[in-house]
């Protein structure tokens, strides 16, 4: 049997959360900070280049305090998305215990290269198989259109920003390479959307829901 996952499910998220939050308090502290520290020294300013260039300097800085200020919220803003999608990751590792019993072991979020981030979960079943799972906790409905999984809400249908199917089936190539193994079974799994697509691969990934995870897996072996 594989040893047990050194990490926990989310905890290389909730770490980006983390920096990402600090990132925005700096922000916040830069956007707070330069607008004083000009008015504190606009007497300086004042005497050695003149009133009318130490007011333009004080209006640059405030200028770009407001950039520190979007920044921060930018970066604030992306630390909740993190929160988010670790606390779909710690979900789906709740899910998936129920399977641990029957001799299935599972690796949480391996690094990897070539930009991919890291594997949400590799699962190892008893039957000596192996699948890559990329958890994803975007709310809509999912449909594939256009050859690309896209996300209706309402009448209206976005394109995610990334090729979802691309990105974990090239993460399943790089952990079957990794680790050394015949093959990698990618699937990607929805943990708030509902899902409006086949139950077969698509592009050669499974592409299911939370609540269907573990019967898949059962059912695949």
């Amino acid at each position: 049997m594989v040893a047990s996952s050194p990490r926990t499910a989310g905890q290389n998220v909730r770490r980006l959360a983390f920096r990402r939050r600090l990132q925005s308090w700096q922000a916040f502290l830069a956007a707070a900070g330069l607008p004083v520290l000009v008015v504190f020294m606009f007497p300086v300013l004042a005497i050695g280049l003149g009133f009318i260039a130490a007011i333009v300097i004080v209006a640059i800085a405030a200028f770009g305090a407001m950039g520190f200020i979007f920044r921060g919220l930018d970066l604030w803003q992306a630390a909740n998305r993190a929160v988010q999608g670790a606390r779909a990751e710690e979900n789906v590792a709740k899910t998936l215990q129920e399977l641990e019993p029957q001799g299935w072991s599972f690796e949480y979020g391996m690094r990897l290269d070539e930009g991919l981030g890291d594997a949400d979960v590799i699962c190892f079943s008893p039957q000596k198989k192996t699948y890559v799972i990329d958890v994803k906790s975007h709310k809509g409905t999912v449909i594939f259109q256009d050859h690309r999984l896209q996300r209706r809400m309402g009448r209206t249908i976005y394109g995610f920003k990334k090729d979802f199917l691309q990105i974990v089936m090239k993460q399943a190539l790089q952990v079957r390479d990794k680790k050394k193994l015949d093959f990698v079974t990618p699937l990607l799994v929805f943990t708030r959307a509902q899902l409006a697509v086949s139950h077969k691969k698509i592009r050669g990934v499974y592409v299911i829901g939370q609540a269907d995870l573990v019967a898949k897996l059962q059912e695949l072996g």
